[in-house]
C-alpha cells in the first residue's frame, strides 16, 4: 500500500482583514483559505487530471481552498481515509460507498463525478461473460473497488462470487503480472489503465483485451466525490463550493483536452503527455452520457441513487435501510 503524505486537514492563516474605509468602517475580511488534502481513487491517470486543472487554474483557490492532491490505491483505502478523517474529500466508487456507509461509515456522497463507471477487467484473452473468469486468477489490491463491484455483478447473473480467485497485489505490479503470465486479468479501468497496458503490450507483441463492468450490467454511478458526515453536517457550504470549483475544472478540461493533459504533466513528469490525453478523452465518455444530458452533470436523482443503493445491498446481503439521503448529502448544484 502506498503511503501517502500528511492527511490532515488544517486552517491557513487569513490572507489579510484589510483596513478601514472613508467612513471608518472595517473592510469584509478576506476569505479564510483552508488547507485540504483532496484523494484520487487510484494512482493518477487522465481520469484526475481536471482535479490538477482546478489547482493550476485557480478554481479551488477562487473557492477558497489550498488543495493538495494525493493518490490512493482503490476506492476502500478513499473511503477509510475519509472516514477516519485522514482526508478531507476523496473520489471513490459508488459501490464500496454504499457497502461502507451500511456498515456504519461516517460519509456520504455530494458530487457525481463520473456518470458510469470506467472499470472492467484488463486480460491477454478474450472474456466475454461474468462465468468465463470463474477460476481465473484476478490480481486486485485489498481495498479496489473490484472486489465488491464483481460480487454485485455476479449476484445479478446469479453466479457464485466464491468461485471468484482474488490475488492481492499492488497496482504497481499489475502489468508486469499479466505480461509475464503471473495472473489472468487484473482490475483496471478503460480510461486510465487500458491506453498505457496497451502501449506496453504492444512493444511485446501482445494483445491485450478489456471487459467492461457496465456492459455486464453494472448499471449504477460511477465515481462519487465523498466527504466526512461531520464535515458535511458542520459545513455543507464547504462541500458545495468544492463541487463547484471541480465542475468547473472538469468543463474546462473537457473543452481543453491538449492543455489539461500538459497540466497534467507537468505536474507530474513521469507521466506520457499521449497516454494521459488517450486516458482523459476517454474519461470523458463516462461523464458525458445521456443521463447527464438530461439531468445535468454532477447532479444524481432519488430513482437511481435507490436503485444503486438496492443493488448493492442485494449482492452483498446488507441489512441495514439506506435512503438516498443516506448516501449524498447534495444530489444537485
Amino acid at each position: 500500500m502506498h503511503k501517502l503524505g500528511i492527511l490532515t486537514a488544517s486552517l491557513a492563516a487569513m490572507l489579510g482583514l484589510g483596513g478601514l474605509t472613508t467612513e471608518g468602517q472595517a473592510q469584509t475580511p478576506a476569505p479564510t483559505m483552508k488547507k485540504i488534502t483532496f484523494l484520487t481513487n487510484y494512482v493518477y491517470n487522465g481520469r484526475h487530471a481536471p482535479f490538477f486543472v482546478g489547482r493550476d487554474k485557480g478554481f479551488y483557490k477562487e473557492a477558497g481552498f489550498d488543495i493538495d492532491i494525493a493518490p490512493a490505491t482503490g476506492s476502500g483505502f478513499v473511503i477509510a481515509a475519509v472516514d477516519g478523517g485522514k482526508a478531507d474529500f476523496g473520489m471513490a466508487e459508488v459501490g464500496p460507498v454504499v457497502q461502507a456507509i451500511a456498515k456504519g461509515a461516517k460519509l456520504k456522497a455530494f458530487m457525481v463525478y463520473t456518470d458510469v463507471t470506467t472499470s472492467g477487467l484488463a486480460s491477454l484473452t478474450p472474456f466475454k461473460t461474468p462465468d468465463s473468469i470463474i477460476g481465473k486468477r484476478i490480481a486486485a489490491s485489498q481495498t479496489d473497488s473490484a472486489r465488491v463491484v464483481l460480487p454485485i455483478i455476479f449476484d445479478e447473473k446469479k453466479l457464485d462470487a466464491s468461485k471468484l480467485d482474488w490475488q492481492a497485489a499492488d497496482p504497481g505490479v499489475y502489468f508486469s503480472l499479466l505480461l509475464s503470465n503471473r495472473t489472468d486479468l487484473f482490475t483496471a479501468s478503460s480510461d486510465g489503465d487500458m491506453p498505457a497496458l496497451t502501449k506496453v503490450a504492444t512493444a511485446q507483441g501482445k494483445t491485450v483485451e478489456f471487459s467492461s463492468f457496465v456492459d455486464w450490467g453494472y448499471d449504477v454511478f460511477g465515481y462519487v466525490l465523498v466527504a466526512g458526515t461531520p464535515t458535511l453536517e458542520k459545513n455543507l457550504d464547504e462541500a458545495r463550493r468544492f463541487a463547484a470549483a471541480t465542475r468547473k475544472a472538469v468543463e474546462y478540461a473537457i473543452k481543453n483536452p491538449e492543455e489539461t493533459a500538459e497540466i497534467m504533466v507537468k505536474a507530474n513528469p513521469a507521466m506520457n503527455r499521449e497516454t494521459v490525453l488517450t486516458q482523459w478523452t476517454g474519461a470523458i465518455k463516462s461523464i458525458q452520457t445521456p443521463y447527464t444530458a438530461e439531468h445535468g452533470y454532477g447532479t444524481a436523482d432519488d430513482k437511481r441513487i435507490q436503485r444503486t443503493i438496492d443493488l448493492v445491498k442485494k449482492a452483498l446481503k446488507l441489512d441495514a435501510t439506506l435512503k438516498p439521503d443516506d448516501l449524498f448529502a447534495i444530489k444537485g448544484k
